[in-house]
């Protein structure tokens, strides 16, 4: 029984990390997962539904376009994810469109970019 209460605060401790660094945006580029910076606007790994925008510190971000429930342009812009998560992102409301619109297009338009 000591053993296993040991394992669940692990796994208690690496969620409240992981939302800590959610809430402060301070994720370091080596957790980033498979998704990293790179000079295309879609991820190479096989991110063909992401799109690439800039927070605000900087950090690179890749968001499912399935996931975007909502953005909002204020004097930034804001992505509002389906799970209630929210990005401040440097990229402004009409260039996500615009990368959600060339990702359609090559879906429906075959060799399309």
């Amino acid at each position: 029984m000591r053993r296993r209460r040991s394992d669940d605060q692990k796994i208690m401790d690496r969620a409240r990390e992981a939302r800590r660094e959610r809430i402060s945006g301070e994720r370091s580029r080596d957790k980033s997962g498979p998704f990293r910076q790179s000079g295309a606007s879609q991820s190479e790994e096989g991110g063909r539904k992401m799109v690439k925008v800039i927070r605000l510190n900087g950090e690179v971000l890749y968001l499912n376009i399935f996931q975007i429930e909502m953005m909002e342009a204020i004097p930034e812009t804001k992505i509002k994810m389906m799970n209630g998560d929210y990005f401040l992102v440097k990229d402004s409301a009409d260039s996500v469109l615009e990368q959600i619109r060339a990702l359609i297009n090559g879906c429906i338009i075959p060799g399309g970019h």
